[in-house]
């Protein structure tokens, strides 16, 4: 069953003015669509210019995005109709409802609107219809028709009126293909395009200006971003601490609290004052247990490690001092005391008691034990001397548990401090400065004096300017002299350098003293023994080869060994912020 030809004419003609009636009713909503959200966007600039709105740009740039959906929703709403099309159609063109009556005779006789009942009913259809009568019968109403077509039973009445659909149908065709092409263009509404209009000339300076709270929204990002820094540090403190440990190790409960406290810095870093209070409380509980002669006593035991591993060996086996394998060579040693020839006791005695000032500072348990394991191998006690050596292992196991940890606390109390003072720079607070005045002209000098007898005598005289600037926790200023002035001295007394500095340089003849064979490695502990006093002097002269000091080495080949100690020794100490900065800095202009 296919459609009158001429209703499928007519659907095809409405079709580019149903497109053209969509895109008018589209940009007519799309328009209060538009005023709606630049005076949305108004509302958000003014309002974060009065409050600091972290969430202002996001606002911002999800109202074009809401407005174009809304368009898009709106769009398929007031997609038009054929019959709201016709409708529109006759009312733009003044057709007089000719193509809308077409359409809804149709509607209202399906049996008309097919091809097959127009050519069965023009076959009963009356020659000579009156053209005129029909044509002036358009308007006819169709309740009209129908009770015309139920209320008579006479073929040429039905005949008529479907001559009369017929042409009422061509009358209307010939209405669309005459109607103007152009009709439905598309207008702005009035009221909602000034209203955009307007709304948008306000919107330009309020994004253009600045902004009075763009401080206070950068500063709370600064303070963001670093808590979210201090968490992952404090994360990574708290998974350093669980490595390898058990559950009854202080420090699994020390890493739980990080853990707390990192949550929190990421749930609320705009709560300055409680991060603050609670990173402080944790450093300042962490700092009371902390013992501030342990690094002595972890230099004492590294040195008494190294020689008990020496004595089990015979050869530096442990030359980092390793206390847990200094305690194996200690057992070691009791296993095979018993074996012993009274030679070798005697000798080994001799070596525990030299230990004996060593062992005072790594602990009075070690040195307990080590006394007692010198005594017995004196006496020829070979049960003595295992029980002894046992229990000096386990001293020396435990004090390097003991060690460990005292590091453990102190470096997490540092990385608190860190983050404390990161936290509160973000936040523009703890800032201290100093100042001094810039350096004007390096110093000069000269010395000199005469070889004596000891206590010498002797004089310097020299002079020395230099001034410098310096800014930061510590206050006060530096000094940018190339050189030191000389100094002054008598009967011996040190008084200053006495002779000027060269500019240090990175070259291989930059030779600095440091002779680690006999005065032993950075961290080891130093022993000033025996008393001074007055001695004889000899002067001579001699010529010949030289032999060269291996004491005095290129600063490049020990500038690591003392960088890395310095380092962890600020990592394990209690030392002010602001030293910690001078101390890193030092060092790094001295990095070749």
């Amino acid at each position: 069953m296919t459609l009158d030809p001429s209703l499928l004419a007519i659907r095809s003609g409405l079709a580019p003015f149903r497109r053209r009636l969509w895109l008018r009713r589209v940009v007519r909503d799309a328009t209060w669509i538009v005023a709606g959200g630049v005076g949305l966007e108004l509302a958000v600039a003014l309002a974060a210019r009065i409050a600091p709105l972290g969430w202002a740009w996001s606002v911002a740039l999800a109202i074009p995005v809401m407005a174009g959906i809304s368009v898009l929703i709106d769009a398929v709403r007031v997609r038009p109709t054929l019959a709201e099309t016709a409708l529109a159609l006759d009312g733009e063109q003044g057709l007089r409802d000719r193509i809308s009556s077409a359409l809804e005779i149709a509607a209202l006789s399906p049996a008309l609107a097919t091809a097959e009942g127009t050519a069965a009913d023009e076959a009963t259809a009356v020659g000579g219809a009156d053209a005129r009568d029909i044509g002036a019968g358009h308007s006819m109403s169709v309740a009209g028709a129908d009770a015309l077509i139920a209320g008579s039973d006479d073929q040429a009445a039905a005949a008529t009126y479907t001559t009369f659909v017929r042409m009422q149908r061509r009358d209307a065709l010939a209405s669309l293909r005459a109607a103007d092409r152009r009709a439905f263009r598309s207008r702005l509404p009035r009221r909602p395009a000034r209203a955009a209009a307007i709304l948008a000339v306000l919107l330009i300076p309020a994004l253009v200006l600045p902004n009075p709270q763009a401080e206070i929204l950068g500063q709370r990002e600064r303070q963001r971003e670093a808590a979210e820094r201090q968490a992952e540090r404090l994360d990574q403190a708290a998974q350093r601490l669980t490595e390898g440990r058990t559950t009854d190790d202080p420090r699994a409960d020390l890493a739980e609290e990080l853990r707390r406290i990192s949550r929190e810095l990421r749930d609320r870093p705009e709560d300055l004052e409680a991060q603050l209070a609670r990173l402080g409380s944790l450093e300042d509980a962490l700092r009371a247990r902390l013992d501030p002669s342990n690094e002595q006593r972890a230099a004492a035991l590294a040195s008494l490690a190294r020689s008990v591993s020496r004595l089990e060996s015979g050869s530096d086996s442990n030359p980092d001092g390793d206390a847990q394998r200094a305690a194996d060579d200690a057992d070691r040693l009791a296993d095979r005391a018993d074996a012993l020839t009274p030679q070798e006791r005697e000798r080994m005695a001799s070596e525990l008691a030299a230990l004996e000032g060593v062992a005072r500072q790594a602990g009075a348990g070690a040195q307990g034990a080590l006394r007692d394991a010198a005594q017995a191998l004196s006496r020829g006690d070979a049960t003595g001397t295992q029980d002894a050596l046992h229990r000096l292992g386990d001293e020396l196991a435990r004090s390097g548990r003991d060690i460990e940890l005292q590091r453990d606390l102190a470096r997490t109390a540092s990385d608190l401090q860190d983050a404390r003072r990161r936290i509160a720079a973000a936040a523009g607070r703890g800032q201290a400065q100093g100042q001094g005045q810039p350096g004007q002209s390096p110093a000069t000098g000269q010395g000199q004096g005469q070889p004596g007898q000891s206590p010498g005598t002797g004089q310097g005289q020299g002079q020395g300017q230099g001034q410098g600037q310096g800014q930061g926790s510590l206050g006060g200023g530096g000094s940018n002299a190339r050189f030191l002035g000389s100094g002054t001295g008598s009967n011996g007394q040190f008084r200053g350098p006495t002779s000027g500095n060269k500019q240090f340089g990175t070259g291989d003849l930059d030779k600095v003293f440091a002779d680690f064979d006999r005065l032993g490695r950075p961290g080891d502990p130093s022993y000033v023994s025996g008393t001074g006093g007055d001695g004889q002097t000899q002067q001579g002269q001699g010529s010949g080869q030289g032999i060269p000091n291996d004491a005095f080495v290129p600063y490049t080949d020990v500038y690591q060994d003392f960088y890395d100690f310095a380092i962890t020794s600020l990592d394990r100490s209690a030392v002010p912020l602001g030293v910690k900065d001078y101390v890193r800095d030092y060092f790094s202009s001295l990095n070749p």
